[in-house]
């Protein structure tokens, strides 16, 4: 018998089992809650809040091709445009000389042939090295550079070429601030 009570009062509450006063008007209707579990390989739920605006692109990158960067000459990847500048006294983000090929003051990864040329992939790979040296530095070789406060990719379109008085190699340069 309390097993039928408790059925009666858990469905039509306590002032209906005893035909109160209050019973006498109409129930509220029960409230019903559901809760949402994620689904195996559903995306997940955006951590923005409605009506809040979107997150910012990244900024567009500043590209140059065709540099011709000389031996002991840099550049840095804060200016816009980019242009290099010849050793004189601070160094820059990237950097080529004679006897080591590229340096930086900050790191360089040497990328493999699938990988993407990416920001986002020059920020992830962390096979850091201090020198690209000259017999690496092929045509088509991608190399990451991570400066302080940019991202840097550089593509050998020549390799090293000696002239008169020197040497020169041609690289296209995209920087992602």
């Amino acid at each position: 018998m309390a097993g039928v009570a408790g059925v009666l009062l858990a469905v039509f509450g306590l002032p209906t089992a005893f035909n109160s006063p209050t019973a006498r008007g109409s129930a509220p209707a029960p409230e019903l809650t559901a809760s949402v579990a994620p689904t195996a390989g559903a995306a997940p739920a955006s951590t923005t809040p409605p009506g809040s605006p979107p997150r910012p692109a990244d900024p567009a990158p500043v590209t140059k091709s065709g540099i011709k960067m000389p031996t002991d000459f840099y550049i840095l990847f804060s200016e816009d445009p980019l242009r290099i500048h010849e050793m004189d006294g601070p160094r820059g983000d990237l950097i080529y000389t004679f006897s080591n090929g590229f340096e930086s003051k900050g790191h360089l990864v040497r990328l493999d042939s699938g990988q993407p040329g990416s920001m986002e992939e020059c920020r992830s790979d962390t096979r850091y090295t201090d020198v690209i040296r000259r017999p690496e530095l092929t045509k088509g070789t991608r190399i990451c550079v991570l400066s302080n406060d940019h991202v840097g990719l550089v593509t050998v379109r020549e390799a090293v070429q000696e002239r008169d008085e020197g040497d020169f190699i041609t690289i296209d340069l995209t920087v992602w601030p």
